[in-house]
């Protein structure tokens, strides 16, 4: 069964517990969660998608901070990312990156700062797998680079969610202005 929390509700609630938690850097509105039937109970269900969305903030945030620390500590050890690209001469070139390998590029200190807001996530949850699919836009030096949509697993690894793998899409066209 699905069912959908009000945004406002969620939005406040995420902002508490970010704030209180003093780990993330930037609040993401929640507009929509899927719970499962499997979950023992709602105020569960609430804590498990709030952590989730944090381990996700304090991803983003280390990449805007260049902290491969933070970043190795939110990864899972078998952490990969899929980054759909165009390729030279059209088609689609699909990149297949270690977790270690997007750490490396994400905090190179001779590369641009990364600022990756997503916003409008979706979530799933069952058990100790959980799906959000959210848009993005990768801002470089203030502008727009690229936009598109993030698919995130992430795992439960005792009390923390850890990210297992991140797909992409990616387009430089119809992103909009900075959000």
């Amino acid at each position: 069964m699905l069912s959908r929390c009000p945004v406002s509700s969620v939005r406040a609630l995420l902002l508490t517990v970010m704030s209180a938690a003093a780990i993330c850097t930037a609040a993401v509105p929640t507009t929509a969660i899927a719970q499962p039937v499997a979950s023992p109970s709602a105020s569960s269900r609430s804590a498990d998608s709030i952590a989730e969305m944090q381990s996700l903030d304090v991803m983003l945030g280390a990449m805007r901070r260049r902290d491969a620390e933070a970043l190795r500590g939110i990864f899972h050890e078998s952490a990969r990312m899929t980054l759909l690209r165009p390729a030279q001469g059209g088609g689609l070139r699909v990149a297949v990156l270690t977790g270690e390998q997007f750490i490396a590029a994400a905090t190179n200190p001779s590369g641009p700062i990364l600022d990756e807001p997503i916003r409008n996530p979706w979530l799933k949850l069952d058990g100790d797998l959980a799906t959000v699919w959210a848009e993005y836009q990768v801002r470089i030096e203030g502008k727009v680079s690229h936009c598109g949509y993030d698919a995130f697993h992430l795992v439960r690894v005792g009390a923390v969610w850890k990210i297992l793998n991140v797909a992409d899409t990616f387009r430089q066209q119809g992103c909009g202005g900075v959000w």
